[in-house]
């Protein structure tokens, strides 16, 4: 019972205490801060990742490979699978009016409902009904819908100019770098390009790697995406699958003899190069690769002119990137840690000056039969008490800043025009306001067991002072 009295006698009677108390509370929050903006940060890009990628993917060249409609059923027939779709990838460029043209790294011809089965590609567009008709004084069915419009590759009448064979396109929304977001991170009509019929120029390569003339074709620009993730955006535009397919000759045709031109009566069958994957519901992502892995394993035995295909998890194809994130985030973790250590020195330091300050303290606890581990209880409760109470400070503090940081930032550029968080740099329109408690849970108790361990020392100190020497100390 002495052991608690005193302590609360310390702590009640000591400025020092709070101040490591204090410096208990700051590290605290400040790691906790730092770990859920990274972690909410990587979340938000590997949910972005996932969404735009699919589960697992099955690539080839940009020469593509055949019999992609009985992959897609035998892997249909699979219970580890909930959806799977053809695409075809290549590269391009496009040409914005007359001298404005840019290189798109990947142009993706799709089926539209079966990759948004597999990716939710409809959740990406930027552009809906309400950007064109913000007041609402047009009556809807008068006003194209770019969501729609999108879903199916069909321009409206008045956008077409009578060109009826005319498609649509969905690039980026920063394939044309010249639309630019506000500082709130939202795009607007007056940048964007929609309903702008643009020139898509792709080269063509035969099954044999030989290059052809490139496929030119004019498209309309029908909607705009954007997936969180600003490669992806830069850098994609998606058109009608079977549209590819025929520009690129990749589309299914009558086999002719090299030396004659006559046809052989064989069929050359279509192909495309990749074919992008959905698991069902609670099967683990490594059950799913290996049950697409065999399936396309059965497929090339049945077919031996199958060309090499790949099978990658979206784990694997964003790995570079994704891991990069995960480095920084134990990086910057790791850095801001080592600063916190300062807290173990501020309460080693508060209780050696306690310890020296109640020498004679120390000494008649002793003589009165108190025992070496009873007087160093006192100072490793001492530390424990300011641990708990830094670390519950400090989490509380920290989850208050997590969860209005957005708000936090709203106040310092109302009142001095500084904003933390540039989503033109980031990309992300806010600061990602999550905390796991996991993490959380594990640094608080971190907090209490530096504290107990800067208490240690001064407690041992304290322990080891001989009573009587104690008693005569001035």
């Amino acid at each position: 019972m002495y052991k608690l009295l005193l302590i609360q006698k310390y702590l009640r009677r000591k400025l020092a205490p709070m101040f490591a108390a204090l410096a208990v509370t700051l590290c605290t929050a400040m790691v906790i801060i730092v770990i859920s903006v990274m972690g909410g940060f990587l979340d938000m890009m590997r949910g972005s990742a996932k969404s735009i990628t699919g589960d697992v993917t099955i690539f080839a060249s940009f020469t593509g490979f055949p019999h992609y409609e009985s992959l897609i059923d035998d892997l249909d027939a699979l219970p580890e699978v909930q959806a799977a779709t053809a695409f075809i990838a290549a590269p391009g460029m496009i040409k914005y009016g007359r001298d404005q043209v840019y290189v798109v790294r990947e142009v993706l011809g799709i089926d539209p409902v079966g990759l948004d089965a597999v990716t939710r590609y409809s959740d990406a567009f930027y552009w809906t009904q309400q950007h064109l008709n913000p007041d609402g004084d047009i009556p809807a069915e008068l006003v194209p819908d770019p969501e729609e419009l999108a879903m199916h590759f069909n321009p409206p009448a008045h956008w077409t100019q009578g060109n009826s064979h005319i498609r649509g396109i969905v690039p980026g929304i920063k394939v044309y770098p010249w639309n630019i977001p506000d500082d709130s991170g939202q795009y607007h009509l007056h940048g964007s390009q929609l309903g702008r019929t643009v020139t898509l120029t792709m080269p063509r390569i035969t099954t044999t790697g030989g290059v052809l003339e490139p496929a030119v074709r004019d498209f309309i620009i029908v909607n705009e995406f954007k997936s969180g993730l600003h490669d992806v955006d830069a850098s994609r535009s998606y058109v009608p699958f079977k549209l590819l397919q025929e520009m690129l000759n990749m589309d299914a045709a009558e086999e002719a003899d090299p030396e004659t031109g006559e046809p052989t009566g064989r069929t050359i069958p279509a192909r495309a190069t990749g074919v992008v994957i959905r698991g069902a519901p609670g099967v683990p992502l490594d059950s799913l690769n290996e049950a697409v892995t065999a399936a396309r394993d059965n497929l090339q035995h049945q077919h031996p002119d199958m060309p090499p295909t790949n099978v990658m998890t979206w784990e694997d194809i964003h790995a570079p990137l994704l891991n990069a994130v995960q480095n920084e985030k134990g990086l910057i973790t790791f850095l801001f840690v080592f600063i916190s250590l300062v807290a173990v020195v501020m309460v080693a330091t508060t209780f050696s000056m306690i310890v020296f300050e109640k020498t004679r303290d120390i000494g008649v606890l002793r003589s009165i039969g108190a025992s070496r581990w009873g007087v160093a209880n006192i100072f490793v409760g001492y530390g424990l008490v300011i641990g708990i109470i830094g670390a519950a400070a400090g989490l509380t503090l920290a989850v208050g800043i997590v969860y209005n940081l957005n708000e936090l930032q709203d106040l310092l550029d109302a009142w001095f025009g500084w904003r933390m968080w540039n989503p033109q740099t980031y990309y992300f329109d806010q600061i990602p306001e999550r905390v796991d408690p996991l993490e959380a849970g594990l640094i608080a108790l971190g907090a209490v067991l530096s504290s107990v361990m800067g208490g240690l020392i001064p407690a041992l100190l304290a322990a080891r002072l001989d009573p009587v020497e104690s008693l005569r100390y001035e």
